[in-house]
């Protein structure tokens, strides 16, 4: 596993850090250490021993499985690597008819095959480096059991008392008390209406929520209640913008309500009258994410969030001042993509140059992020439309002189120490920072 986020502030930022410790106001969707999710995976391990095996979801175009503890409580989500779109075991025999018949019209051109299982890895160690708190802790894990997608000759080996190999896939932990975006807004939270601001904390986000009263005894969402979705919301578009999400619809994002009786003091007694009910927003299904190139224009990929009303809402000054100094800190960049690098160098079909492609793309995406939310009016709708760019690093020995070298490239590149940073895009703005 590869560190976890720090939350000391980064000297080197551009942006100061809005306190001595940078913390996100938002909770983590899945509060474990490290320890506690090998803890997990442990359990999941020792509940197939005793013939508790994971169950095959049938939703979804790979081979992807609820894993259960030995108590039968669904306790995370595993995704072999072999079992992908593109796997050679992939058990969905609709999806083996369109790679086998249709290759043209199959998969991604822009994403990588069969590395979905270090994608979703990838988003979730991204997303505590960020602190950003909306995805399900997920790691690269190997299991084995019965009912994964072996062949023939493994199952035979099995029968006559060999063990099945292992299958090396992703893990994500499972949402308790989550219901995914398209039920949530159906239940009667689909009218947001746009209006808001992001002056601070104290700044009430002016957002209209239309519900039944399912999610709270009064109806009616609370200003608190407003500004935890909006953040959520917030941080699950700087989320999927980073990585590019190719896949994020209404299907694959969550939504909590949770309340917090207070059973204990007298002093709240005597002043609450209702309990405080919070809101999380979550992330899951990251496989699709971290291309090599941006989408062509016939096949682009939009974010699905794209159209609701809230992604017209500006950022908040707390998502606005947390994201800009982590990402105008070049030491923070530094750590990430070499964290990046452990991660995907996993795999055993591990290519530099396409890894530099996807570096390429994520640097890009932090660029295009940081020139949109420094003006403090800026939206997620906005922030979707903007011109796409790569930033790819580039060893050099020595440069030639400035007027030279841009003569030659028809993009501007930045120099640092042996690297120079190379910018393509279609729009000639300059960044507003020059140091990454």
């Amino acid at each position: 596993m590869v560190r976890d986020v720090s939350t000391e502030s980064h000297p080197d930022s551009l942006v100061e850090a809005p306190s001595e410790e940078v913390t996100s106001p938002v909770p983590p969707v899945t509060p474990v250490t490290c320890s506690e999710f090998l803890q997990i995976v442990e359990e999941v391990k020792l509940a197939i021993a005793e013939g508790i095996y994971p169950v095959r979801i049938a939703k979804g175009s790979s081979g992807s499985y609820f894993c259960y503890s030995r108590k039968r409580e669904i306790v995370g989500v595993f995704k072999p690597k072999n079992e992908e779109p593109y796997g050679q075991m992939n058990p969905k025999w609709v999806k083996w008819a369109h790679r086998t018949f249709l290759p043209c019209c199959f998969g991604r051109s822009c994403i990588i095959p069969n590395l979905g299982y270090l994608s979703e890895a990838a988003a979730s160690y991204l997303d505590r480096r960020l602190g950003l708190n909306v995805v399900p802790r997920t790691e690269v894990v190997i299991l084995s059991s019965p009912s994964f997608h072996y062949g023939r000759q493994d199952i035979q080996s099995w029968k006559s008392g060999k063990p099945l190999p292992g299958k090396m896939g992703s893990f994500q932990l499972f949402l308790k008390g989550f219901k995914d975006a398209t039920e949530f807004f159906k239940q009667g939270y689909d009218r947001l209406g746009v209006g808001a601001s992001n002056a601070g904390p104290s700044t009430t986000i002016d957002i209209d929520v239309v519900s039944s009263n399912q999610h709270s005894s009064t109806g009616v969402w609370s200003d608190q209640m407003k500004r935890e979705f909006q953040w959520g919301f917030e941080r699950l578009v700087c989320l999927d913008y980073l990585i590019r999400n190719t896949d994020r619809g209404l299907d694959n994002w969550m939504v909590k309500q949770s309340s917090s009786d207070s059973d204990a003091s007298a002093s709240t007694q005597s002043t609450s009258t209702q309990p405080h009910v919070s809101v999380q927003v979550a992330g899951i299904d990251n496989g699709l994410a971290f291309p090599h190139k941006h989408p062509d224009h016939f096949r682009s990929y939009p974010f699905g969030w794209t159209l609701l009303p809230c992604a017209h809402v500006s950022f908040s000054a707390e998502t606005r001042g947390y994201i800009l100094h982590h990402l105008t800190s070049e030491q923070w960049w530094r750590e990430t993509v070499h964290g990046f690098r452990q991660l995907f160098a996993i795999d055993p079909d591990f290519d530099s140059r396409m890894f530099s492609r996807q570096m390429g793309v994520v640097r890009g995406q932090g660029y295009n992020l940081v020139e949109s939310i420094w003006n403090a009016q800026a939206t997620p709708a906005a922030l979707a439309k903007r011109p796409v760019v790569c930033v790819y690093e580039e060893e050099v020995d020595a440069l030639p002189d400035p007027p030279m070298m841009l003569s030659r490239m028809n993009s501007p590149r930045i120099q640092g120490a042996s690297t120079v940073k190379r910018f393509e895009s279609f729009d000639t703005v300059k960044p507003v920072f020059r140091s990454w």
